[in-house]
């Protein structure tokens, strides 16, 4: 046999190299079909556990909505509840007893309305009921250019347009029997400012009480403190209801005029009671502890 020549031993070479080739790239086939196949089995087992929590989160969604339900209906029944005690308990308290209504803010919230079922509950005669704006009754906006025009008082700075705001409302609910509205109440109701409505019968009397609502937010109103002055000074006795936390307790310290912030059925009892001049009488009894 003779030497290989050069191209056999080329040849050699180039198998050598082809086989040492295919297998690194066996190598990295099979290699990379083991990554794929740990990588599949991984999402799979993520997956699963994913559809594992989801399915606990849905039960438990579908048990904390069952619980919603459930606590929900029971505190709507603890409601009708207090209100019902509330009105048991002041049934008949305000009898023959006529209760001027103010409405600082919407006559229809939800404030307004709670207060004139207690009323009714309390047999209460109807006194003049006086819903205002609640931008007149901060003042704010146009409310002070447009009230001052309403009420001949062009000009005037805004603690003299208070005043003049107040005692228009005040004169509204002192009116005598048969008497035509104050100029000055006609003048803000025909710009939108209040609506008056005045008690009923041909010559109703002065109210025995009158109860302020704060049905807007937004803190205390401008004409507040010349609205507390003038009712008192007009000899009336004068109750503020409130919701809790209002930030009009100041104003009312200051004149001396209690303010029942609403927060409760016992806080609407209150009311009622300090209307019918029971106030001092529960203090009283929740100091004893009884």
């Amino acid at each position: 046999m003779g030497r290989a020549g050069p191209l056999g031993l080329r040849y050699h070479l180039v198998t050598l190299v082809a086989v040492f080739l295919a297998l690194g790239v066996g190598i990295l086939i099979g290699a990379g079909l083991l990554d794929d196949r740990a990588l599949l089995e991984r999402q799979q087992a993520l997956i699963r556990a994913l559809e594992r929590d989801f399915a606990t989160l849905r039960q438990d969604t579908a048990h904390l909505r069952s619980e919603n339900r459930r606590l929900s209906a029971e505190l709507a029944r603890y409601g009708q509840a207090q209100q019902a005690l509330a009105s048991l308990a002041v049934e008949g308290r305000l009898s023959g007893r006529r209760v001027a209504v103010v409405v600082l803010g919407d006559p229809d919230a939800p404030l307004a309305r709670d207060a004139a079922r207690l009323l009714q509950a309390a047999a209460a005669r109807p006194g003049p009921r006086l819903a205002v704006d609640p931008g007149l009754a901060r003042l704010s906006g146009p409310w002070p250019e447009v009230a001052a025009a309403a009420l001949g008082m062009p000009g005037a700075d805004p603690g003299r347009l208070a005043q003049g705001v107040a005692q228009a409302l005040v004169a509204a609910l002192t009116l005598p029997g048969g008497a035509d509205a104050p100029a000055g109440v006609e003048g803000l109701a025909a710009v939108g400012g209040l609506t008056w409505q005045p008690a009923s019968g041909d010559r109703p009397p002065r109210p025995d009480a009158v109860i302020l609502i704060h049905a807007a937010g937004g803190g205390s109103e401008a004409i507040l403190a010349p609205l507390l002055d003038a009712l008192e000074g007009a000899g009336l006795t004068v109750v503020g209801l409130a919701p809790p936390g209002s930030g009009r307790t100041e104003a009312y310290a200051r004149t001396g005029v209690p303010l029942v912030e609403a927060g409760s059925a016992a806080d609407q009892v209150t009311l009622i009671l300090t209307l019918a001049g029971q106030g001092e009488r529960l203090q009283g009894l929740e100091g004893d502890g009884s």
